[in-house]
């Protein structure tokens, strides 16, 4: 089921006040927490640029698959072409 932006706030006003609470720390601990599974964990500038020289070194020797060439692989797969 996915929800308007609408329809959750008005689901959230209608909630307990201890309840809206619940949901705002477990919102703050989904983007803050450190463990490896969180898609949020944050990066260092070290990191972030070790990265890019990586994928950059890559491109560099051809080990990189073309953008156009994924995003029609991923369309056909779903369903989208």
């Amino acid at each position: 089921m996915s929800l308007t932006i609408e329809e959750t706030v008005s689901m959230m006003e209608a909630m307990p006040e201890d309840e809206r609470m619940k949901v705002k720390e477990y919102a703050q601990f989904l983007f803050t927490s450190k463990k490896p599974a969180n898609p949020f964990v944050s990066l260092t500038e070290d990191q972030i640029l070790a990265t890019l020289a990586e994928s950059r070194r890559q491109i560099a020797n051809g080990e990189g698959i073309p953008a156009e060439e994924v995003m029609s692989e991923i369309g056909k797969e779903f369903g989208f072409i």
